[in-house]
């Protein structure tokens, strides 16, 4: 009886660990396929650096923001998260956006440096939020010829749903929505 009582007890143990309630598993996103171009075919048009980001947009987390709440509080969502941080995602978007682009006919390829300003969901009210994308962009010519060229843009898109997978879907199509705006800017530079 003195033996049996204490296997019951490291039964009973473990068999409460197993009803215990377990974390939803973690959901990891990407900004999807990307939209098929067409290849250029031609010499590298622009070479691109790493998109840079603040600190704060340099980890896997989703952000958000409850403007109606506090608005300068920045949060991320605990069970959604990137598969690599926005600015890595934005580089491997851009980077093959860029490779089907034509470049600047008889210019050697210039550099472009896109830094990542914001990259969030932000809530007007509990059930109203947009997918906010702000960028700015550096291009520099070769040669040192002409002077450095920037361009700012703030995109807003509203989210379909008040939670994580609204926020990636958005910011996924924001991202979307500024590549042909990116695309027009890189080709008046041409002129």
């Amino acid at each position: 009886m003195r033996v049996a009582l204490p296997l019951i007890a490291a039964a009973l143990a473990l068999s409460a660990c197993s009803l215990a309630p377990t974390a939803p598993a973690r959901a990891v996103y990407d900004l999807g396929p990307a939209a098929a171009a067409p290849a250029s075919g031609g010499a590298l048009a622009w070479r691109l650096t790493d998109v840079t980001a603040p600190p704060w947009l340099a980890s896997e987390g989703i952000a958000y923001r409850l403007a109606f709440q506090q608005a300068q509080r920045l949060e991320q969502y605990r069970d959604s998260a990137w598969a690599a941080p926005p600015a890595a995602l934005l580089t491997q978007r851009l980077r093959q956006q860029l490779a089907a682009m034509p470049g600047c006919a008889g210019r050697p390829a210039a550099l472009l440096a896109v830094n990542l300003d914001a990259f969030e969901q932000v809530f007007s009210s509990p059930t109203e939020s947009q997918a906010v994308l702000r960028v700015h962009a550096t291009l520099w010519p070769a040669g040192n010829a002409s002077p450095a060229l920037q361009q700012h843009w703030r995109l807003e898109r509203p989210a379909a749903s008040p939670d994580a997978p609204g926020a990636v879907r958005a910011l996924a199509q924001v991202v979307d929505d500024w590549l042909p705006q990116l695309a027009g800017w890189l080709a008046v530079s041409c002129r």
